[in-house]
């Protein structure tokens, strides 16, 4: 994550996750792609995108995620 002038933060993340470690067919990486907008101290909004690649057979389960968070 790296916060720009335009108080949008770029997000970028690689997980790897393995069921079974004596097969390679579980295995599931997953990318997530995305930004935060800051509108001010109390207030974010988060969009992002997980693509999911399994080894193997690929399922169509990729996500799009967004939350809006405030503080009081």
């Amino acid at each position: 994550m790296y916060m720009t002038n335009f108080n949008l933060e770029p997000v970028v993340k690689f997980e790897m996750f393995d069921a079974d470690l004596n097969s390679d067919a579980n295995e599931q990486n997953i990318i997530t792609l995305g930004a935060n907008y800051f509108f001010n101290d109390a207030t974010r909004l988060q969009v992002n995108y997980r693509y999911r690649a399994e080894k193997g057979a690929e399922i169509p389960n990729d996500e799009i995620l967004v939350q809006l968070q405030v503080k009081f």
